[in-house]
C-alpha cells in the first residue's frame, strides 16, 4: 500500500478504497482507522464488509463497542473505542486478546487504548476536506 494520499469525492468512493485496500490486508490484520468524528471510519469499513462479500447492513459499532460480522470470505471485527477511557473498561474486555482474527479487524479511535498493539496492523488515516471530499492516507509506522 503507498502512503501517498488519495481524496475521496463521496462515501461511495470510500467504500471503493477500501475495496481496493483488501488486497494489501492479509488474514489477521488490525486496521486501525484515524479521524475525527464523521471522517467516513465506517463507510470505510462499510466498503470492506462489501468486499468481503459480507451481507446486510453494516451499522456503526458506537454503542455496541463491537460489531461483529460474519457471513463472507473472512470475518470482519468493527470496533469503536470511542466511549472507553478507564483502565477497568479494558480489563474487562480481555483486551488485546480481542484483536485476534482468523480475518480482519478494523477500530476506530484506537488512540484511546493506552497499551501495546500487535505487530500485524496498519494505520489509516481519513481527513475530511472542506468540499465534502475525504483525504484516505496509509501511514508509515514509526
Amino acid at each position: 500500500m503507498t502512503t501517498s494520499a488519495e481524496i475521496c469525492s463521496d462515501a461511495e468512493a470510500t467504500r471503493a478504497h477500501a475495496a481496493r485496500s483488501l488486497a494489501h490486508l492479509p488474514a489477521g490484520t488490525i486496521v486501525r482507522l484515524h479521524g475525527p468524528l464523521g471522517a467516513g471510519k465506517s463507510e470505510w469499513v462499510r466498503g470492506l464488509a462489501i468486499a468481503l462479500g459480507i451481507p446486510g447492513s453494516v451499522p456503526s459499532p458506537t454503542f455496541t463497542l463491537c460489531q461483529p460480522l460474519r457471513g463472507g470470505r473472512w470475518p470482519l471485527d468493527h470496533w469503536d473505542l470511542y466511549r472507553l477511557e478507564q483502565a477497568r473498561d479494558w480489563d474487562s474486555l480481555g483486551w488485546p486478546d480481542c484483536l485476534v482474527t482468523s480475518g480482519l479487524v478494523a477500530v476506530e479511535w484506537p488512540d484511546r487504548y493506552p497499551g501495546k498493539w500487535p505487530a500485524k496492523m496498519v494505520d489509516l488515516e481519513i481527513l475530511p476536506q472542506p468540499d465534502g471530499s475525504r483525504k484516505l492516507r496509509w501511514l508509515q509506522k514509526s
